[in-house]
């Protein structure tokens, strides 16, 4: 074998392990972000469903109960602060609007037509801009309701 055959060889060889490699890194990174955003989803969910207070207003709003008109505020403000997370979270594309629907939409809907949470509190101020988009898409979402599999994937 000659010495320029020999230097194809070698370039040909250096070429194919450097885009191995780039192939290997690029999808470790997609698999990185896809574990990262599971984490997330994880602890937005884990949040709504753990919290005592929020187990306690999302039982209270299965009924619409009275008894939500006179929750404190600040218990209030951080139930729907949690939602404006998850507007937030879907808005940015982390997580698909289908998933945040089905993993939060009820209960976000369920506060957002609830008169009595709403009693100590001005749902149309500008600061809760956030929150009623999110509700009013997770409405529309749910009269478009129909179960995919392939469309709940993070």
């Amino acid at each position: 074998m000659s010495l320029g055959n020999l230097a194809n060889l070698a370039i040909v060889l250096g070429a194919f392990i450097t885009l191995t490699s780039v192939i290997f890194a690029l999808h470790e990174y997609l698999r990185n972000g896809t574990l990262r955003r599971a984490d997330d989803f994880i602890l937005l969910r884990r949040r709504l469903k753990e919290n005592e207070t929020f187990r306690r207003i999302c039982g209270l709003l299965d009924r619409d109960d009275p008894a939500l008109a006179t929750e404190p505020f600040e218990n209030k403000r951080d139930l729907v602060g949690l939602f404006e997370e998850v507007a937030l979270i879907m808005n940015s594309g982390l997580m698909r609007k289908r998933v945040a629907h089905y993993m939060f939409g009820f209960y976000a809907i369920q506060c957002y037509e609830s008169t009595h949470f709403w009693a100590n509190m001005n749902l149309q101020s500008p600061y809760w801009s956030v929150f009623r988009d999110f509700a009013e898409k997770m409405l529309i979402e749910q009269r478009d309701f129909k179960y995919d599999a392939k469309e709940y994937r993070l």
